[in-house]
C-alpha cells in the first residue's frame, strides 16, 4: 500500500519540487527576481514548518493512519488549486501571488504528513525499513520520470505551462486514485490518549524535546551539525536549470531531459542505499550523497554546456541517496516511537541553508557570483563529509526495533 502511495507522490513531486519545473514556471510567469527563490524558500520553509506544528501535536507512540490520511487529502487539494490558478488565473496581475498561494498548501501539508508517516512506517516495517525507503523513493522517482518525459513531449508541443498543466492534471488523477491505498492500511490501535492542543506552551515543550533529543544522543548532534553545514548543494541544485537557460541561452524544453535524467538517477541513488547499509551502515550512504552533490557542483564549475546531463545525473544520485540515508537515519537513531519528531528536527538543521542560500543565488546573481557560489557548495560538501567521517562512529546499520506497546 506504501509504495503504490509512492506512485502518486512521485509522479507530483516530480512535477512540483525545486529541482524540477516549478521554479521555472514561476520565472515564466513573473521576470521578478524574486519569483524562482520564493517556490525554492516555500518549499523548504513550509514543508519543515509543517513537519515541526505536526510533530508538535503528536504524542509518542500515537496512531498515525488517520493523520496521514487528513495531510495527504489537503496535499491533494493543492494540487487541484495550483491547476486551478494556472490555468484559468493566467492573465490575472495577481497569478504569482496566487500561484505561491496554492503552492504553499501542497508544500505545508507534504511536510505535515511526514512525522505521521514516519511513525507509521516504523512501526509497521519493524525491520528491513532500508528497502523499504529505497523501494519507496525509486517507484516514485520511476513515477515521476514517465510523466516527466509526457511532460516533456507537452512543453515542446505546447509550451512550458501547458505542457506543465497536462503533466499536473494527470498528477491529479494518479493521487486521487493512490490515496484508496493509505485508506487500505490496517494499523494495530493504542491506547493513547486524544491529541495535544496547540499551544505556545506546548511549542514550547516541543522545542524543549528537540533539545532533549539533541543532547542527550552523541549521534543525533553529529547528524544535526552535518545537516547544518551541508545544506549548500541541496538550495543550489534547482538553479541549475535556471542558470543554464539564463546564462547559455538553452530552450525551455530541456528541463524535460534534465528532470528526466535526475530522477533517474535519482531512483539508482535510491536503490543503492540499502545494499551498501545492509554491511557498511548509513553513514557511508550518507557520504556518498554529499560526495555526488559535490561532483554535481563541480562539474557546473568546470563546464556546464559539456557537462550539462552528467551534471544532473549527479545531481540525482546526490537526492536519491542522501534523502534515502537521512531517511533511515532518523528511524534508526532516534526514539522508537517517534521517528517522526527526530526526523523533524534533524531537517530543521538543514533550514538556515536552505532559505538564505536561494535569495542570495537569486538576488546577486551574475555568471562570475555563479562561480563563487559553487565553490562554497563545493565547501559545504566537503565540511559535512570530514564531519560525518571523522565525528561519526557508529556505522548506523540497519536494525529490528519494535513499538513497546507492540513487543
Amino acid at each position: 500500500m506504501f509504495i503504490f502511495d509512492s506512485i502518486g507522490f512521485g509522479s507530483a513531486f516530480a512535477l512540483l519540487i525545486p529541482l524540477s519545473y516549478s521554479p521555472d514556471i514561476a520565472f515564466e510567469i513573473s521576470e521578478a527576481w524574486f519569483a524562482a527563490p520564493s517556490v525554492i524558500i516555500i518549499f523548504y520553509f513550509l514543508n519543515i514548518l509543517g513537519q515541526f506544528v505536526s510533530s508538535s501535536n503528536r504524542k509518542k507512540e500515537e496512531d498515525s493512519k488517520l493523520d496521514v490520511i487528513k495531510w495527504g487529502v489537503l496535499e491533494r487539494l493543492g494540487f487541484v488549486l495550483i491547476f486551478v490558478s494556472l490555468k484559468y488565473f493566467l492573465d490575472s496581475q495577481y497569478i504569482l501571488f496566487l500561484f505561491l498561494i496554492t503552492y504553499a498548501i501542497f508544500v505545508y501539508s507534504s511536510g505535515a504528513i511526514l512525522p505521521a508517516y514516519f511513525d507509521l512506517v516504523s512501526r509497521l516495517l519493524y525491520k528491513h525499513r532500508a528497502v523499504f525507503f529505497a523501494a519507496n523513493l525509486t517507484t516514485g522517482s520511476l513515477a515521476g520520470f514517465l510523466v516527466s518525459r509526457y511532460v516533456d513531449s507537452q512543453i515542446q508541443k505546447n509550451g512550458l505551462i501547458e505542457g506543465f498543466l497536462d503533466g499536473l492534471l494527470i498528477v491529479i488523477i494518479i493521487t486521487s486514485i493512490s490515496l484508496i491505498s493509505l485508506i487500505l492500511i490496517r494499523e494495530p490501535k493504542s491506547n493513547v490518549s486524544l491529541k495535544n492542543k496547540i499551544t505556545i506552551e506546548l511549542i514550547k515543550q516541543r522545542l524543549n524535546n528537540w533539545y532533549k533529543i539533541f543532547s542527550n544522543s552523541r549521534d543525533v548532534k553529529v547528524v544535526a551539525k552535518c545537516n547544518l553545514v551541508s545544506s549548500i548543494p541541496e538550495s543550489i541544485t534547482p538553479f541549475f536549470t535556471i542558470w543554464l537557460i539564463g546564462f547559455y541561452s538553452i530552450d525551455s524544453y530541456k528541463i524535460g531531459i534534465w528532470v528526466t535524467l535526475l530522477l533517474i538517477s535519482q531512483s539508482i541513488g535510491s536503490f543503492i542505499v540499502p545494499i551498501v547499509a545492509s554491511k557498511y551502515g548509513f553513514k557511508i550512504t550518507y557520504i556518498f550523497g554529499l560526495v555526488f552533490h559535490f561532483i554535481a557542483s563541480g562539474l557546473f564549475l568546470l563546464e556546464p554546456l559539456m557537462f550539462q546531463n552528467i551534471i544532473f545525473i549527479f545531481a540525482g544520485l546526490g537526492s536519491g541517496t542522501f534523502v534515502t540515508s537521512l531517511s533511515n537515519i532518523s528511524v534508526e537513531i532516534g526514539t522508537v516511537g517517534d521517528a517522526g519528531n527526530t526526523n523533524a528536527m534533524l531537517t530543521a538543521f538543514r533550514l538556515p541553508g536552505l532559505l538564505i542560500g536561494p535569495f542570495i543565488f537569486a538576488y546577486f546573481v551574475n555568471i562570475e557570483n555563479v562561480i563563487f557560489f559553487l565553490a562554497v557548495s563545493l565547501i559545504s560538501s566537503i565540511a559535512g563529509v570530514l564531519i560525518m567521517n571523522f565525528e561519526m562512529k557508529n556505522k548506523i546499520l540497519p536494525q529490528i526495533r519494535f513499538w513497546s506497546k507492540d513487543s
